[in-house]
């Protein structure tokens, strides 16, 4: 079955592309900031984003473990990308859109999907999810929401197709 990326999945993997990161092994949270030109922090305060002068930085919570301070950096990283604004002043439902849009990208920046299309899930579905826990450094229940993702558009896309063959009959 042929597999359509999203407007954000093609976003996601032309930012891959362009960074030369093709596996998942080669996801590297600091090469990325480096990229962008972000200067990223570690401390005890909640992950958040800010930009002085134009210089962006993100602050990563120094309690959370290496995969849910990755997962905060891809919805920071969203905010630098496509956002602009202080959120503090906007309006209350432009704000949720953005935190929205940040959630969002973080899933399918974290577990992109051109890359998940590589990977031979194994049946259970509790091995499917330690699979791209691990494969990605992802939390579990994370890897868990991400592949209902996948699989919902998978069912979508057969659906689809489905429903438009019968059609033509």
């Amino acid at each position: 079955m042929a597999f359509y990326l999203s407007t954000l999945e093609e976003d996601v993997k032309k930012i891959y592309m362009r960074l030369n990161i093709f596996q998942p092994e080669q996801i590297n949270v600091e090469k990325i900031a480096s990229a962008f030109n972000i200067y990223l922090h570690y401390e005890e305060a909640d992950s958040s984003m800010f930009c002085i002068d134009g210089s962006y930085s993100i602050v990563l919570d120094n309690r959370l473990s290496p995969e849910r301070q990755w997962e905060d950096f891809a919805h920071e990283l969203c905010h630098v990308l496509k956002h602009y604004g202080n959120q503090f002043i906007m309006n209350k439902l432009f704000r949720q859109l953005q935190e929205f849009q940040a959630n969002s990208f973080m899933y399918h920046f974290c577990v992109p999907t051109f890359m998940l299309l590589k990977i031979a899930f194994p049946q259970l579905e509790s091995e499917a999810i330690k699979l791209i826990g691990d494969t990605f450094n992802v939390t579990y229940p994370f890897a868990a929401k991400r592949l209902e993702m996948y699989k919902r558009k998978q069912f979508s896309l057969l659906l689809n197709k489905t429903i438009t063959k019968q059609i033509c009959i």
